[in-house]
């Protein structure tokens, strides 16, 4: 009982403020988010320690205190810009959403689809990755995506009935290699986000460290014949974005240097998000346990 009422209270609470949001004009909107920014950036010292530990293991001593950072806040006001991205991509209409985003290299996308290709999306929580996968869905088609269930039932409703009206499927994680298969099979295209840290995977180097990474995209697409293409959204201010895609990965060109091709396949799509950080390391979400599993010493 405790836990309904705990739940509703906090669907009421989203409900107000997705309220407050959509109404604010963009003009008050953006400096607000920016101050709440700060704010984070300068009171939470639990997901600061996070961050300073993930910049230090990717980056050891290169980056000055200065740079670190100018790149810790930068990471929580693309996180409070996406917040709201969610928020409003649930209401705006279609062109109102191409508007707040552009493309670069989008024929690799679009060859695929001329050549009947099954095409398997990755990305990170980079930029403005909120935005980033509606934007997919809605110009090029039904998306099934893999994510996490949220804890409450009634916020998790609201997520799915937006993802619904943005072309969007949810797979749960629990069943994710079931339904990617089944979505690829229906034509239908995948996406998946693959820079956090889970329980099991293939062992891989991230930023020369070890990490476990998922294997379900590279199974899928030595399966099905199905081409990987990463994309990436850039942010280039509050509701401006570039959706960078990079050359994709196809099976059927890949020359494989070693004997177990999905290791090897799992590592190619780990380095692709690895290159896109280190160009703008200030999107990426360094908040979270990357590199938790062997080096969770660095998170005490």
């Amino acid at each position: 009982m405790k836990r309904k009422i705990k739940d509703y209270y906090r669907y009421v609470l989203y409900k107000f403020f997705r309220f407050i949001f959509i109404i604010t004009p963009h003009s008050i909107l953006k400096p607000i988010l920016i101050f709440s920014a700060k704010l984070v950036n300068k009171y939470n010292k639990r997901f600061n320690k996070v961050v300073e530990a993930n910049l230090y293991l990717a980056f050891g001593n290169t980056l000055s205190q200065k740079r670190k950072e100018e790149i810790k806040f930068n990471s929580y006001k693309s996180l409070f810009f996406n917040m709201y991205e969610f928020i409003e991509n649930q209401k705006i209409s279609k062109e109102d959403l191409f508007k707040k985003a552009n493309f670069e290299n989008e024929h690799y996308i679009i060859d695929a689809i001329k050549n009947n290709r099954k095409i398997i999306f990755i990305t990170a929580h980079y930029g403005g990755w909120e935005i980033a996968l509606p934007y997919v869905a809605l110009k090029f088609g039904t998306l099934a995506v893999v994510n996490r269930k949220m804890d409450n039932p009634l916020i998790n409703k609201l997520y799915i009935e937006a993802r619904d009206r943005n072309n969007i499927i949810m797979l749960e994680k629990k069943v994710a290699a079931k339904g990617m298969l089944k979505a690829l099979k229906n034509n239908n295209h995948v996406a998946v986000v693959i820079d956090q840290h889970i329980k099991d995977g293939v062992e891989v180097e991230f930023f020369d460290k070890k990490v476990l990474a998922t294997d379900a995209t590279s199974r899928l697409s030595l399966k099905l014949d199905a081409i990987i293409i990463p994309i990436f959204s850039v942010m280039n201010d509050f509701r401006n974005y570039t959706l960078k895609v990079y050359e994709p990965l196809d099976p059927r060109n890949i020359e494989f240097k070693t004997e177990d091709k999905i290791k090897e396949f799992t590592k190619m799509q780990s380095d692709i998000i690895e290159i896109q950080i280190k160009e703008t390391p200030d999107f990426w979400f360094w908040q979270h346990k990357r590199w938790k599993k062997f080096y969770k010493e660095i998170y005490k």
